[in-house]
């Protein structure tokens, strides 16, 4: 049977919980309909609905739910697990209906309470979990993507500012970006491109979490006279402090602006194989030094830089890099950038000073 009447039972039972990219229930419906297909209208049900977290609501992705259920005369509870979506949806397609399930989250070493919820053979049931994950004394991690409204392609070098402080970055060729360690708290992301009109939208930074966010911008093109730009690195004073001394100190390979600009490279793999021992592996996403294939650590200004699991080390631009140091072997690296507890620290540390500084 085609579970196209669930969808009126879903406009009945509401869906006020749904991420914010699920709202419209006609299409959340229709995703039901499109990943379920068809079920056994005598004997199964359709369990679906949110996990977030308790304190701020942010939607939990990849958040473990398990549902297990008892049948008279069977020795062993029945089970079932999923994991939460990009947007905190889970969906179980085929529960034994007419049974009591119970349902929980897990996020990490955190439970969401047990609920049981009654299954009705042929009709959809909706729950919302919440597990209490964020923690305000911790700093909250935000990665996402700046597209175009009509196209949906993403958009590059769109300037993305958090209100009132700080903290800024731009968006890669794919339109993606993060800001690293935002303390607890609710901001304004203004983002902006010459191309397209501003946006402002807010943003809750739950402590412990990463969350995902996703901009649209309209295109908002107008006719320039012509423009000539001059660009001048705005570096902090201690930051180029050290990075003299450790070139004094020759543990690494060192490329200033200069020496960059002269390569005939875009990406930061290109670059790296200029030197001795080094050798691009899976298309420039990982290095082989010195005969082992691993991807050294990154720092951004100073700090731990997490890259893009699909693009590796082709994230980063050489166009964006005033400086770059080097560091082939755990022996080399200074101490300010040697973390032992990570797992690729043998790979050596790639240190990076970009052009527009923190």
């Amino acid at each position: 049977m085609s579970i196209r009447p669930y969808l009126s039972s879903l406009l009945v039972l509401g869906f006020a919980a749904a991420p914010a990219a699920a709202q419209d229930r006609d299409e959340v419906g229709l995703a039901i309909v499109q990943s379920c297909g068809s079920v056994d209208q005598a004997a199964e049900g359709v369990l679906a609905g949110t996990v977030t977290d308790t304190d701020t609501g942010v939607p939990l992705d990849g958040a473990v739910v398990v549902i297990a259920w008892q049948v008279p005369g069977e020795p062993f509870p029945g089970t079932d697990a999923t994991r939460t979506s990009d947007e905190g949806f889970f969906l179980f397609c085929h529960v034994p209906g007419g049974y009591a399930v119970d349902v929980y989250a897990e996020v990490l070493d955190r439970r969401s309470e047990p609920v049981t919820v009654g299954i009705e053979s042929a009709m959809l049931q909706v729950e919302h979990l919440e597990v209490e994950v964020s923690d305000q004394t911790e700093p909250g991690f935000v990665t996402g993507r700046v597209v175009d409204v009509k196209t949906r392609q993403g958009i590059a070098n769109a300037e993305i500012r958090v209100r009132d402080t700080d903290i800024a970055t731009l968006s890669n060729d794919r339109g993606m970006f993060s800001l690293m360690e935002m303390p607890y708290g609710i901001y304004v992301l203004e983002v902006g491109h010459l191309a397209y009109s501003d946006r402002e939208t807010p943003l809750r930074v739950a402590g412990g979490l990463t969350q995902n966010v996703e901009v649209e911008l309209t295109e908002d093109a107008m006719e320039l006279e012509g423009l000539t730009i001059s660009v001048e690195p705005r570096r902090f004073y201690n930051d180029m402090e050290g990075l003299m001394r450790r070139m004094n100190l020759g543990f690494g390979a060192f490329l200033t602006r200069n020496e960059i600009e002269v390569r005939p490279a875009s990406r930061l793999p290109e670059l790296l194989v200029g030197l001795p021992g080094v050798r691009m592996a899976e298309a420039g996403r990982r290095l082989v030094v010195r005969g082992r294939m691993c991807t050294p650590m990154v720092f951004m200004d100073g700090r731990l830089y997490k890259l893009d699991e699909d693009l590796g080390l082709n994230e980063i631009n050489t166009f964006d890099i005033e400086a770059l140091e080097f560091y082939k072997g755990t022996a080399s690296i200074p101490a300010e950038f040697n973390y032992s507890n990570n797992t690729e620290v043998g790979c050596g540390a790639i240190v990076i000073w970009t052009r527009r500084g923190r």
